[in-house]
């Protein structure tokens, strides 16, 4: 066995001797097979590796080496060498540790014929001409989740994105590192630097930043408002106006922040007048953003999104995987396509959404909203108003004289569309004529095609403004020489003229003003790499690893991905900041686990998506949960409280007939969308009921907590919902309820009368407000009642003339809560 102290006595003059030395070692995780960890489980087995070796003028036919941890040998032997052909690596057996702290594994080694040293007395035990050592740090494969757990942790009780994510790198690289010092070292030095110089985060980075400064110019030259003006003229009945605000959402798919502004703020007053609430408008915009973003090929996401698979593939390609002979697409971009129909649960909610809209039916909380609304006439969007509120302004809003004009946002997204799919193509030509285009595609690159692309779009985006001018309220692209004459060649400085639609300056000012509004999203994503990072070198990927290959049915894994991301942007808000760490986790050990099935890896990968983006739903710490309940004046806790029942339910479809079957292999993706569609309408049909119903009655649950609680404020409601809809005109909270008034309750109670029931609100969906058609006495009713709104936001208890039973009472359960409109705060 030989000691440091040997080697310290003689390793100075072997290196001075040019015999041979060796840079590093690099361990190997025999269980996962995954090389070069930073971190060492205790009983786990590790394949030792010298790598780097230098051997200098010796052709050595063999190499004999001992490997020890924390001086106490493990592993010894001899490898036998090709002096024609020597390796730069030289394994060095296995170790194992039982207990945790900082373990320092040594490799000595003698080559043959190396050197005087092991000559010199052959009595006595030969001298090493060679040694090298490293420290890890060795702790339990569970301690690996403190990071994760920490980030969680501190996301739920902070609120504080940002914060949690540096902590969690922090703590991760005090792991690694072995003490707090080394920790900092390693945070700021490796973690977030490495985060921020890698080539391929800098395309993102850049993508990102040139097409929020896109978005920004088509803000500020009135384009955006245009296309929603145009869609709001068609909105005359809240079916009609939610359809234009669902559509407008469609159609502003390339960036959910701008989504989320433009559609809260054009349609708020709009939606108020037809008496659509503010939960369900904060619904609509939320709903639409993030699932229209993360699935279509061009916009603010596929950058990052591409980016993150494309990491993940090199991994592969560096493991010595060949994906392209399993047929999955060797190119982030190629499986970002791949994947899209895998996405159930954004596609599902863009089903749930128009469905619930031409219906004119809703369930949970949203009913009790949309009836309190409408039952009583409110044209102030309700309860859900958020108090104090003003516009949400986005800073870069057009000067008061532009023109809105539609095509000035048609015509740049057709640009930018055209462009990148453009470069695409002549990014993956390989000259084959038989190259057929999904070869173009997987070959193509799309970094480069996303990059050139957005900044092209953006330089004829501005020139295109540049040559339009105002003129009487209106847009002419015939230049202003004459006026230009008389003000710079006279110089009258009085001289007016049509003025360009936006100059230099504004055109500068307003993309450099769209960066910044960026910038925020970059810092999380930042910080979410360098968290995914982190979690690689502590173990967490090896703990996933042995979870999924050792254990787990492969056809689970689209399921799992999809159940952890939600679950982790629930609690962290983010989207970005949860695919980022999670794709490093789970992406390669499910290729390993599904042996390379095509349909296993792309389920998985949807999952990670479209996972990150419900769960993002479901935080009440999500910037675009947030943003959109701003950008629609609603309370944000009550839009989380209305908009969660929803999320919860396409999840559950989500998973039931879409990720379970399908990565079982029950039935193919397609049939997969088809059955979702089908369990959407089922949804609106048994459990969803109209929201003006004649009957006035709630959903299966709601009526069941209602027999139970004889003193919930639901009762008056109802009762209130059937007299309105008999009387086809709002009524206020003190109407006497007469029971004759009431039409019977048994019709909509069998699946024939809830076919009729939806039949009639489709054909009579402009019922749900009443207000555009309404006489002059039914429309002073509605002024009576708007003076009246702070009485309506109280305790509904059942107090009303001829409730019947509807007394007083405390609220007993969460759907009573939700219906008190107690301004002390009895909702919360």
């Amino acid at each position: 066995m030989y000691r440091p102290s040997k080697i310290s006595a003689v390793l100075g003059a072997l290196l001075l001797a040019t015999t041979a030395f060796a840079q590093d070692i690099v361990l190997n995780d025999v269980a996962t097979s995954s090389s070069d960890v930073k971190t060492m489980f205790k009983g786990k087995d590790y394949e030792v590796v010298v790598a780097n070796i230098d051997y200098g003028d010796l052709t050595p036919s063999s190499v004999s080496y001992v490997t020890s941890v924390n001086g106490d040998e493990q592993a010894k032997g001899t490898v036998e060498l090709d002096p024609a052909d020597l390796p730069s690596e030289i394994p060095a057996g296995t170790v194992m540790v039982t207990s945790g702290g900082t373990k320092t594994v040594a490799v000595e080694w003698i080559i043959d014929g190396a050197s005087s040293a092991s000559s010199a007395n052959s009595t006595a035990t030969p001298e090493p001409d060679g040694s090298t050592s490293r420290n890890y740090q060795a702790f339990g494969a569970g301690a690996t989740l403190v990071p994760l757990i920490i980030i969680l942790l501190l996301a739920v009780t902070t609120r504080i994105v940002e914060l949690s994510l540096f902590t969690g790198v922090f703590v991760g690289a005090c792991m690694v590192a072995g003490s707090v010092n080394g920790g900092f070292k390693l945070t700021l030095e490796k973690y977030i630097l490495e985060a921020l110089a890698d080539i391929w985060h800098g395309y993102v980075y850049l993508f990102t930043l040139f097409l929020a400064g896109f978005v920004a110019i088509m803000e500020k030259s009135g384009g955006i408002q245009g296309l929603t003006n145009s869609l709001a003229r068609c909105a005359k009945t809240p079916r009609t106006g939610l359809l234009a605000a669902f559509f407008s959402g469609c159609l502003i798919f390339f960036d959910d922040y701008a989504n989320c502004l433009v559609i809260g703020q054009t349609m708020l007053p709009i939606l108020d007048s037809l008496g659509v609430s503010r939960e369900k408008l904060a619904f609509v915009v939320d709903a639409t953003a993030a699932p229209i973003a993360s699935i279509v090929p061009v916009s603010s996401w596929v950058g990052f999104e591409v980016g993150l698979i494309q990491e993940e593939l090199d991994r592969l390609a560096e493991l010595g995987h060949d994906v392209e002979a399993t047929g999955i697409q060797a190119s982030g971009y190629g499986v970002f396509l791949e994947s899209i129909k895998y996405r159930y649960y954004p596609i599902f909610m863009l089903f749930l959404q128009i469905l619930l809209i031409i219906s004119a039916r809703d369930f949970s909380f949203m009913l009790i909203a949309e009836r309190k609304t409408q039952v009583y006439g409110r044209t102030d969007g309700g309860k859900g108003k958020a108090e104090g509120t003003e516009k949400l302004s986005s800073g870069n809003a057009p000067k008061e004289n532009t023109p809105a004009k539609m095509y000035n946002m048609l015509v740049p997204v057709a640009l930018l569309i055209f462009f990148i799919f453009y470069l695409l193509v002549q990014s993956g030509r390989s000259g084959d004529p038989d190259q057929s285009f999904n070869d173009i595609i997987q070959s193509s690159d799309s970094y480069v095609a996303l990059l050139y692309g957005t900044m092209a779009t953006a330089l004829c985006t501005a020139i295109l403004y540049l040559i339009q001018y105002v003129k009487d309220d209106g847009i002419t692209l015939i230049p202003p020489v004459k006026g230009w004459y008389q003000r710079y060649i006279k110089r009258d400085k009085h001289a007016e003229y049509p003025k360009a639609l936006m100059n230099v300056k504004e055109l500068v000012e307003s993309f450099l003003f769209g960066m910044t509004k960026i910038f925020p999203a970059l810092i999380v994503l930042t910080l979410a790499w360098a968290a995914g990072a982190v979690m690689g070198d502590v173990g967490t990927d090896r703990l996933f690893s042995a979870w999924i290959v050792g254990g787990v049915d492969p056809t689970l894994l689209p399921t799992l991905s999809f159940i952890i991301s939600l679950l982790i942007a629930s609690a962290l808000g983010s989207s970005w900041g949860t695919m980022a760490i999670l794709f490093p986790l789970i992406t390669v050990p499910t290729f390993e686990a599904a042996e390379g099935d095509a349909g296993i890896f792309y389920g998985t990968v949807a999952g990670i998506l479209s996972g990150s983006v419900a769960g993002d739903h479901m935080s009440p710490i999500s910037d675009t949960t947030v943003l959109s309940s701003l950008a629609a004046q609603c309370d944000l806790f009550r839009h989380v409280m209305t908009q969660a029942p929803y999320v919860a339910l396409v999840c559950l479809w989500s998973i039931l007939v879409g990720t379970l079957p399908v990565g079982r292999g029950a039935y193919s993706t397609g049939i997969g969308i088809f059955m979702g569609f089908v369990m959407t309408m089922f949804t609106i049909l048994c459990i969803a009921v109209p929201v003006m119903s004649p009957t006035g009655r709630f959903g299966p649950l709601q009526e069941l907590m209602m027999r139970f609680n004889k003193n919930s404020g639901l009762h008056l409601l109802k009762k209130h919902t059937a007299l309105s809809v008999a009387r086809g005109e709002p009524v206020t909270k003190t109407t006497e309820v007469r029971p004759e008034d009431i039409p019977e309750g048994g019709f909509e109670q069998s699946f024939l009368g809830r076919m009729q029931g939806m039949r009639d609100s489709v054909l009579l969906g402009g019922r749900r407000s009443t207000t555009p058609n309404l006489s002059k006495s039914t429309l002073a009713k509605i002024d009576e009642n708007k003076a009246d709104a702070a009485e309506l936001d109280e305790e509904e208890s059942g107090s009303g003339t001829g409730s019947g039973d509807g007394g007083s009472g405390e609220p007993q359960d969460v759907a009573d809560k939700f219906v008190a409109e107690d301004d002390k705060g009895e909702a919360a």
